[in-house]
């Protein structure tokens, strides 16, 4: 039979399971390996594979800059393009340390800003290698800003950044980037709200020794007009979409509709007999019913031909057009 507490008994209840007096069953669930956690404000994001022309730009950029760096220092650098990584601007920001050499630039026609990230190591590795050292990377920046020298390098290498990240798209989905500023403190760096996502890719950079990343990230909503392109979707050429577009054309002008009219014939009146015209006057036409008629389309002169009955129906024979064409 069932019973209802009263209030003094839910109360007390309450109060034992408060101080601890009365026990309580934990029906908490026990994780054994077998769940993992799921963010849900990153559904939708997964990019494991889905953006695999995107890859093999990275794969390119890396290789063009291999070769670039390489020409410029006169010693060989190594880079290796890692895989996309989907990170908020928030945690992005909170990853770098200070100073750091955080560089901003345009992706145009895209929208947005991007972001090229040198690693403190390796900043001062190019330094070194740039003025004939081994690139060893001994120096430590200690906390301190980069000097004026130090940036004009750096500065220099972010130029070559840009232009082999240009050519390395090229294929892909043609992009000019224009350089907007240079940042050392990240948190001065707000291009976009805290909680957007960034597309993050980063390329170690191997000098003798010494290690280090160039971190590039792309606005997520930037990349979504050519989310598709990326994707490795099938495009179709400039030829077959041009002859989709000429047959979509030529269909939509056969169901247009046009003025058609013939020209009968003509006579001249005097004002009297024009004031005078009544129902059931008959006018003499001043040509021959042997004559070709001109017809109009959308009161154009086009055909010449002859009026006459099919049937019930007045028709109209076309006997040539204006340029002479038989009809």
């Amino acid at each position: 039979m069932n019973q209802i507490l009263s209030q003094d008994e839910v109360d007390a209840l309450l109060k034992g399971m408060d101080t601890g007096d009365v026990e309580t069953e934990n029906d908490s669930l026990e994780t054994d390996g077998e769940y993992e956690s799921y963010d849900w404000s990153s559904q939708g994001r997964n990019l494991k594979g889905n953006m695999p022309l995107f890859v093999l730009a990275n794969q390119r950029y890396a290789h063009r800059l291999k070769n670039s760096l390489s020409n410029a220092l006169g010693k060989m650098v190594e880079i290796d393009a890692g895989p996309l990584e989907m990170i908020k601007f928030e945690e992005f920001q909170r990853s770098l340390p200070l100073p750091t050499s955080l560089h901003l630039f345009k992706i145009e026609p895209l929208r947005g800003v991007g972001m090229l990230v040198i690693e403190t190591r390796l900043v001062f590795s190019l330094i070194e290698a740039f003025f004939g050292g081994n690139g060893a990377g001994a120096a430590r920046v200690e906390g301190r800003d980069f000097t004026s020298i130090e940036q004009k390098i750096i500065e220099k290498v972010v130029n070559i950044a840009l232009a082999d990240m240009e050519k390395a798209w090229k294929d892909v989905h043609p992009v000019k980037t224009v350089f907007v500023r240079s940042e050392t403190n990240p948190q001065g760096v707000n291009v976009m709200p805290p909680g957007e996502f960034l597309i993050s890719v980063k390329f170690e950079v191997e000098l003798k020794k010494a290690a280090g990343n160039i971190t590039l990230c792309i606005p997520y909503a930037s990349i979504q007009p050519i989310r598709e392109k990326l994707s490795g979707s099938y495009q179709k050429d400039e030829s077959e979409q041009d002859r989709m577009w000429i047959s979509l054309l030529r269909q939509r002008i056969y169901e247009s509709t046009v003025d058609f009219s013939v020209d009968l014939g003509k006579s001249n009146l005097a004002v009297r007999d024009f004031l005078n015209m009544k129902e059931g006057v008959i006018l003499v036409l001043n040509n021959s019913f042997q004559e070709k008629l001109l017809a109009r389309v959308q009161g154009i002169p086009k055909y010449q031909g002859y009026a006459g009955r099919y049937g019930r129906k007045k028709v109209f024979r076309v006997a040539n057009t204006l340029n002479g064409d038989a009809g």
